[in-house]
């Protein structure tokens, strides 16, 4: 069952502990080479299509989310520092006309591959 949980990102359902992190980011790569797998914790996979254009894959006991957002830590402090110093407006409107756009076609295209691969029925 693929569904949004909110606004911001992808749930897929699995069985319990049926999703090896490993094994999920090597079928990754093999089905994406255009994109960029980066592992940051023990459960969460980044991936980058572009400096500012990326999706992160979090995997859990009983679900995978995919969300997209900015696959560097240092794109996600320049959005938050321009939400704080330029107010919520002009920020949020950049980022709905330039990148939300992007972001989501990477986390449908990702999502919808380990749903493919994952999703129990």
């Amino acid at each position: 069952m693929l569904y949004c949980t909110n606004y911001l990102s992808m749930k897929i359902i699995i069985d319990p502990n049926s999703v090896q992190y490993l094994e999920l980011k090597e079928k990754l790569e093999v089905r994406f080479p255009e994109y960029e797998f980066n592992m940051r914790g023990k459960g969460l996979l980044i991936v980058k299509k572009t400096s500012s254009i990326g999706a992160n894959i979090l995997v859990r006991k009983n679900k995978i989310q995919v969300g997209g957002n900015f696959p560097t830590m240092g794109g996600t402090i320049m959005f938050v520092l321009s939400l704080v110093l330029l107010g919520f407006l002009i920020p949020l409107i950049i980022y709905f006309s330039v990148f939300h756009k992007k972001m989501k076609a990477v986390e449908k295209e990702i999502g919808a591959y380990i749903q493919e691969e994952y999703q129990t029925i």
